[in-house]
C-alpha cells in the first residue's frame, strides 16, 4: 500500500547539474558542426536545443511524480510497447537501415527509447515481489520481459539496441542474484546462444563488421573506413584541441556520423584530451552520483529502477566511447545526454526525472 508524502520534496541538484553539463557539451559541438552551414531553423544545434528544453520539461514533471504509481502500469507499458514495436515493422519507416521510427508529421521517434525505459520498469516490478529467494525459474520467467523486445527490435534490424536489453537484464540480475551457480551456466548458456547467432542468424555484412573491428585495416576504404578514421580524428586533438570550429576531419566529412555515434571523437578533435577528459570525468561523476542514490534508497521497487537507468546509461556509455577509440564493433550506440536525437535525449531526462522522483521520497518508505 502506497503512503501519502507528507514531506518536503526534495530534489538532488548535483544530479541534474551534471546532466546539464553533459547537455551543453552537446549543444557546443552541435553548434561547431553547424557553422559551416546557414544558420537557420533546421541546424541541428536548434533542433537539439528544443529537444533539451522538452526533456527537462518532462524531468521536472516525473520528478513530481510519485513514481510507485509505475507499478501499477508496468505490465500495460510493457506490452503497449511490445505493439509499438510490431507496428513500426509494419507501418514504420527506415532511417539508416533501421525499421524502428514513427513519423508523426515532421517528427520522428525512436520507438526502441521507450521500449528499453518500460523494459526496466517492468523487471523492476516483477523482481521487487520475486527475487527473494531467486531461484532459477524465477530468473527464466524473467527472460520473458526480454526476449520479445530483443527478438522484435533485432528485426529491424537493430542489433546495437537489443544487445543493450540483454545486458540490461544481466545486469539487473546480477546485481539481485549472488548465486555464482546461476551466473555460470546463464553465462554458458549466452555463449552458446551468440555462436548460434553469428553463424546462422548474422548476415554476411554484418559478420564482416566484427570482423573489421579486430582488424581494421583489412578493409581501410570499407568497412573498417569509420573506425580509422575515428581514431584518427580523435588523435589529431591532441592535449587542447583544434578548437571550436575548426575541426578538419568533422567538418570536411572524412568522418561519418559525427553527430551521433562518433559525436565523442568530434569532442576530442576540437576540445582535445583535455575536453574529452572533462567529459568522461562529468560522466564517471553521474554514475558515482546514480550509485549513492541506489545505497540510499531502501525500497526495491525504487533501488531497481534506478539500478536498471544507471546500467543502461553506464554501458551505453561505455560502448559508444569503445566505438569511438577504435575498442567496440560498430553498432550504432548513441552517447548519452550528448549524441544528437530527440527520442534518446527526452527517454534519458525522462529516465532521471524518475530517479529524482525516488530521490523525493526514498525517506517516505516504511
Amino acid at each position: 500500500m502506497l503512503k501519502r508524502w507528507q514531506g518536503k520534496v526534495k530534489f538532488d541538484w548535483h544530479l541534474f547539474t551534471l546532466v546539464a553539463i553533459l547537455i551543453f557539451f552537446s549543444l557546443l559541438i552541435l553548434y561547431s558542426l553547424d557553422l559551416p552551414k546557414p544558420f537557420g531553423r533546421g541546424s541541428n544545434f536548434q533542433k537539439q536545443l528544443v529537444f533539451a528544453i522538452i526533456g527537462f520539461l518532462f524531468l521536472f514533471l516525473f520528478s513530481r511524480l510519485d513514481y510507485r504509481l509505475l507499478k501499477v502500469i508496468a505490465y500495460p507499458l510493457y506490452f503497449f510497447t511490445l505493439f509499438l514495436l510490431i507496428f513500426v515493422l509494419f507501418f514504420g519507416k527506415s532511417f539508416h537501415g533501421v525499421k524502428g521510427w514513427l513519423f508523426i508529421g515532421p517528427l520522428k521517434f525512436q520507438v526502441v527509447e521507450l521500449v528499453k525505459l518500460s523494459v526496466i520498469i517492468a523487471l523492476a516490478t516483477y523482481w521487487q515481489k520475486s527475487f527473494r529467494p531467486l531461484d532459477f525459474s524465477k530468473i527464466f520467467i524473467s527472460l520473458f520481459f526480454v526476449i520479445p523486445p530483443v527478438f522484435l527490435v533485432a528485426l529491424q534490424p537493430d542489433f546495437g539496441s537489443a544487445i543493450l536489453i540483454v545486458f540490461l537484464w544481466l545486469g539487473m540480475l546480477i546485481l539481485i542474484d549472488k548465486n555464482p551457480r546461476h551466473f555460470a551456466i546463464i553465462l554458458i548458456s549466452l555463449l552458446v546462444l551468440a555462436g548460434i547467432f553469428y553463424f546462422f542468424i548474422l548476415k554476411d555484412y554484418q559478420r564482416d563488421r566484427i570482423l573489421t573491428f579486430f582488424n581494421p585495416k583489412r578493409d581501410p576504404l570499407g568497412r573498417g573506413y569509420q573506425i580509422l578514421q575515428s581514431i584518427i580524428t580523435v588523435g589529431s586533438g591532441r592535449f587542447l584541441g583544434r578548437g571550436i570550429g575548426l575541426g578538419t576531419q568533422s567538418h570536411l566529412h572524412f568522418l561519418p556520423a559525427t553527430k551521433t555515434d562518433f559525436i565523442f571523437s568530434a569532442i576530442s578533435e576540437e576540445t582535445g584530451f583535455l575536453g574529452s577528459f572533462i567529459l568522461i570525468f562529468v560522466f564517471f561523476l553521474l554514475f558515482y552520483r546514480l550509485i549513492k542514490i541506489i545505497k540510499g534508497t531502501y525500497d526495491t521497487f525504487g533501488s531497481l529502477i534506478v539500478s536498471g537507468i544507471t546500467i543502461i546509461i553506464l554501458i551505453q556509455i561505455i560502448l559508444n566511447i569503445g566505438m569511438n577509440l577504435g575498442l567496440a564493433p560498430i553498432i550504432g550506440i548513441p552517447l548519452p545526454f550528448v549524441s544528437y536525437g530527440g527520442s534518446s535525449l527526452i527517454i534519458n531526462l525522462i529516465s532521471i526525472g524518475l530517479v529524482e522522483s525516488i530521490v523525493s521520497r526514498r525517506l517516505s518508505i516504511s
